[in-house]
C-alpha cells in the first residue's frame, strides 16, 4: 500500500507544475521527474494525472476548510463576531482566488477543476456552510447577531455568506481588492443581522 507521505510529496510536485506549465503541459514526467522518481513508481501511486489532479484538489480544500474551521472556534464576541466570519470565509476563498491569481494557466486550470473535481467543490462547500451554520448557531444564542428579523435559517445565511464570497471573487484582478470586497460586504451584510 503507498504511504500518505510519498502520496503528499506528489500532489506537492504536482500542483507546482500545474501552476507553472497548466494541465494539459504538464506530464507524468513531468512529475516524476520533479520528485526524482520514475515514471513507473509514480504509477504505483497514481493511475494517471487526473487521478493526481483530483489530489491537489483535494488537498486545496482539505486545507482552507481546516483553516476556516479553526477562524470559527475559541470565544464569540460583539467586538469579534465579524473579524471571525471574515476570516473564516477568507480562509475558505482565498487560497482559490490565489490560485488563479497567481497562475498564467488560470482559465485552463479553472476549467479542469470543473470537469475532475465538481464533487470536489459541492463536498467542500456543504462541509464549509456547515460549519459556518454552527458558528452562527452559537452567535445567536449568545445574542451576538439576530436573523429572526431576516426571515432566514442560520443554513440560509451561512449559504448566503459562502456563495457571495465566491462571487466576489470575480474580477478581483489586483492584490488586496477581493479581501476588500468581502470587508465591504461583510459590513454591509452583518450590520443587518446585528
Amino acid at each position: 500500500m503507498p504511504t500518505n507521505n510519498k502520496r503528499d510529496s506528489i500532489t506537492r510536485a504536482a500542483h507546482a507544475q500545474f501552476r507553472l506549465y497548466g494541465y494539459r503541459k504538464t506530464s507524468m514526467e513531468d512529475i516524476a521527474g520533479e520528485l526524482g522518481i520514475s515514471r513507473a513508481s509514480l504509477y504505483s501511486y497514481f493511475k494517471n494525472k487526473d487521478e493526481i489532479f483530483r489530489s491537489v484538489s483535494v488537498s486545496l480544500h482539505e486545507r482552507a476548510l481546516a483553516n476556516a474551521k479553526q477562524c470559527l472556534l475559541g470565544r464569540w464576541s460583539r467586538e469579534n463576531a465579524l473579524s471571525k466570519i471574515e476570516q473564516a470565509l477568507l480562509a475558505r476563498h482565498l487560497p482559490f482566488h490565489d490560485e488563479q491569481f497567481h497562475s498564467a494557466h488560470a482559465g485552463e486550470l479553472q476549467d479542469e477543476y470543473s470537469r475532475l473535481c465538481g464533487d470536489v467543490v459541492t463536498q467542500s462547500n456543504t462541509k464549509f456552510q456547515q460549519f459556518l451554520k454552527e458558528a452562527l448557531d452559537t452567535a445567536v444564542e449568545a445574542k451576538l447577531i439576530r436573523v429572526q428579523s431576516t426571515k432566514l435559517s442560520t443554513a440560509e445565511v451561512a449559504e448566503l455568506l459562502n456563495l457571495a464570497t465566491a462571487g466576489l471573487k470575480r474580477g478581483a484582478d489586483r492584490p488586496g481588492l477581493f479581501e476588500a470586497r468581502v470587508a465591504h460586504f461583510l459590513g454591509v451584510f452583518v450590520r443587518g443581522l446585528s
